[in-house]
C-alpha cells in the first residue's frame, strides 16, 4: 500500500526513543521531513546521529515540554525549518516522581496540557497543510479501573486526552484536519518503564504480559505502524478514532 507520505512535514514530540523514535523511523522510511524534541539530550543526540548518517532530514532539540516559552520557541523554529506542517504526532509522556496533589498537577502538565499546547501551536500551520492530520498517543490506562497505583493520575489524564481529541476531531473536520488517537497497552522498549519492571519485578512483568491474548508485551514498532497509517492520506476517511494497540488486553465489545 502506498501511504502517500513522501515529502510530508511532521513534528513528532518525544522522538528520541520508544514509540516516538519508531514513528520517526517509519516517517524517515517514507521520505518525510521531521522535527522532534525530547527531554533527554543524550538519547536524542544518539537518535539524531543514527538518522542523519542515513542521509535523512530529521532535526531535534532538547526541550522541557512543560516550559511553555521554550516549547513554543522550539515549535515555531521547527515549523519554519520544515517550511510548513502537515502532521503532528503528540507523543510525549514521562514518569512523574512527585506525590499527592503535586503529582496530579505534574501529570496534568505532562499528560494533558502539553498535548493541548502543541495542538494550539500547530493548528495555524495545519490549516494550510497538505492533507493534515493529528495523532495523539493515549493509553489503555484511560479506560482501566484497576491501574497500578502509580498510574491513577496518568490514566485520568489520558481519559481527558481522549475526550479532548474526539471533540477536536468534530471541530476541525471543516478544515479537513483529521484527529485520531492510538492507545497502546504495555510496551517494552530499551530503557523503558517495563524493561525496568522486568529486571526488578519479574512477576509483575509477567502479569502485565498476560493481559494480552498473545501473552507478551507490545513493541514500539507495532504502535508506530498504527500511528503512521492514521497520519497518512491512506486513512483519509478516518477521524475521531481511538485505536487500541494492546494485543486484546481490554476485553470489551467495541461497536
Amino acid at each position: 500500500m502506498n501511504l502517500n507520505l513522501n515529502g510530508k512535514r511532521a513534528i513528532v514530540t518525544g522522538g528520541s526513543r520508544g514509540i516516538g523514535k519508531a514513528v520517526i523511523d517509519n516517517f524517515v522510511a517514507e521520505n518525510m521531513q521531521v522535527a522532534t524534541c525530547a527531554r533527554g539530550l543524550a538519547s536524542l543526540e544518539k537518535s539524531l546521529t543514527e538518522w542523519n548518517k542515513a542521509g535523512t532530514c530529521v532535526t531535534g532539540q532538547s526541550v522541557d515540554v512543560t516550559d511553555e516559552q521554550a516549547y513554543a520557541n522550539w515549535f515555531e523554529q521547527s515549523v519554519q525549518q520544515l517550511g510548513g506542517l502537515d502532521i503532528l504526532v503528540s507523543n510525549v509522556t514521562t514518569r512523574i516522581e512527585s506525590k499527592g496533589i503535586e503529582r496530579w498537577k505534574d501529570t496534568f502538565e505532562v499528560d494533558l496540557l502539553q498535548h493541548i499546547r502543541a495542538t494550539e501551536l500547530a493548528l495555524p500551520y495545519l490549516k494550510k497543510g497538505n492533507q493534515p492530520a493529528i495523532v495523539y498517543v493515549a493509553s489503555i490506562a484511560s479506560v482501566m479501573t484497576a491501574n497500578m497505583p502509580s498510574e491513577v493520575e496518568y490514566g485520568t489524564m489520558k481519559a481527558a486526552l481522549v475526550s479532548y481529541a474526539t471533540q477536536l476531531a468534530n471541530q476541525l473536520g471543516q478544515f479537513n484536519i483529521r484527529v485520531n488517537l492510538v492507545s497502546p497497552g504495555p510496551i517494552h522498549h530499551e530503557q523503558g518503564f517495563w524493561e525496568m519492571v522486568k529486571q526488578k519485578q519479574p512477576d509483575l512483568y509477567q502479569r502485565a504480559c498476560a493481559v494480552s491474548v498473545f501473552n507478551r508485551m507490545g513493541t514500539p514498532t507495532e504502535v508506530a505502524n498504527a500511528i503512521t497509517f492514521l497520519s497518512s492520506p491512506a486513512a483519509s476517511n478516518i477521524t475521531a478514532v481511538n485505536l487500541r494497540v494492546d494485543g486484546g488486553a481490554i476485553k470489551t465489545v467495541n461497536y
